[in-house]
């Protein structure tokens, strides 16, 4: 067993006893202590053998009917969230309750009544949002469009249009049709170069073929480019390599490459996943390697799935570097500090958005929220994008 295993398989069992819990205090008090042990215990087991329901099938969930999804997937995994969510707010309640009278006498409710309410008042309020971000703003894609200028642009790339599209994670969360839905949203933007920047499956390799099929559909001008990104490695980097060679897509790994049409004016460099570390800035094994692709008298064009390289790369002569891997965090806070509070950055040091080197302002790195979702289908404050990149001159 493996560590990652043993902490998603502990983590489990911690919600289900959370939804336990739950269950038990918000059935009617009016049942006997043994009835709702009873009742608690069948709803849970009943409602987390959905998982196996799908493990024991050969069919993938697109080959399924489309209710699958929308009736028993998606509200399992709002489920699951907001048993996590309220049920650690709910166990800081009970501690709250079972110490106040004794710091403040005075406080005698009823302890059935305080607790009920209080399970029943954090599960409602929890599913509101949860189901709003699964259902509407999960697959409310939009265009992040940015303009960046830079000074001594090459002339043909002054108005030159990138296009990035990252973290598709293909799976049980997203379908082809979404994925199909992307592809087209990026084609009709008719960039000039189209890049990808890794994850486009989640984890099963019943997903690569169909997922690199569609995305063979992207169309540009100067061609498209991509890297890997972990996931892609969890799913087994042969096959997915074995699929985009079938493709017209270039993937570059810890290699350069030119644009059609712009052969000394753009450098194109994509650098392979560090594949450790997948919460927090991952350390770059290779950095001497990397920097001895960047082209002294060309606009260098970084494509990483995850930011961290920015640490390294904003010192290199790189004029501009694309990264995915955060999802911005799938959750911000708004209205807090320049970005929003992103649940990334309690663990990594870019979220999502525009950064800027703070010796050269024009060494840029822009982080995609990207289109898929890890953990649970759900978003908040944090639409999936599709990133417009426009370069002129200042």
């Amino acid at each position: 067993m493996t560590l990652f295993f043993a902490i998603v398989l502990s983590l489990f069992l911690v919600v289900v006893g959370l939804q336990y819990i739950l269950i038990r205090f918000m059935l009617p008090q009016r049942l006997s202590d043994m009835a709702r042990m009873i009742i608690s215990s069948l709803l849970t087991l009943s409602i987390n053998t959905v998982p196996l329901l799908y493990m024991r099938s050969d069919r993938i969930l697109d080959q399924l009917p489309w209710w699958h999804r929308e009736f028993i997937v998606f509200p399992y995994a709002i489920f699951m969230v907001a048993s996590a969510f309220s049920g650690t707010l709910f166990s800081a309640v009970l501690l709250v309750r079972s110490t106040l009278p004794k710091l403040w006498p005075r406080f005698d409710r009823s302890k059935r009544d305080f607790v009920a309410n209080a399970a029943r008042t954090l599960v409602g309020t929890s599913f509101g949002p949860l189901a709003y971000g699964t259902y509407h703003e999960n697959g409310a894609t939009e265009i992040s469009r940015v303009v960046l200028p830079y000074s001594g642009l090459h002339p043909d790339l002054c108005g030159f249009r990138i296009a990035q599209v990252t973290d598709i994670h293909a799976g049980p969360f997203m379908s082809f049709e979404s994925i199909a839905r992307t592809v087209s949203m990026a084609n009709a933007l008719r960039p000039d170069l189209i890049v990808l920047t890794g994850d486009y499956i989640n984890n099963s390799p019943a997903y690569v073929d169909g997922c690199v099929r569609l995305l063979d559909d992207l169309k540009a001008n100067a061609g498209v480019f991509g890297v890997y990104g972990n996931h892609d490695y969890y799913t087994g980097i042969r096959c997915v390599r074995e699929a985009f060679s079938k493709t017209s897509i270039s993937m570059l790994s810890n290699g350069q490459s030119t644009a059609k049409g712009l052969e000394g004016v753009l450098n194109i460099i994509g650098i392979d996943d560090p594949v450790s570390g997948w919460a927090t800035d991952a350390q770059f094994q290779d950095l001497a390697e990397i920097s001895g692709l960047v082209a002294s008298q060309q606009f260098n064009l970084l494509l990483s799935h995850r930011p961290g390289i920015f640490k390294a790369c904003k010192d290199w002569n790189v004029q501009l570097t694309l990264a995915g891997h955060t999802h911005g965090g799938q959750v911000i806070v708004p209205m807090v500090g320049k970005r929003g509070l992103s649940l990334a950055g309690l663990f990594m040091t870019y979220t999502h958005g525009l950064y800027e080197s703070e010796k050269d302002p024009e060494a840029r790195m822009y982080v995609s929220r990207g289109i898929g979702t890890i953990v649970a289908p759900i978003r908040l404050f944090c639409k999936p994008e599709i990133v417009e990149v426009t370069l002129t001159r200042a």
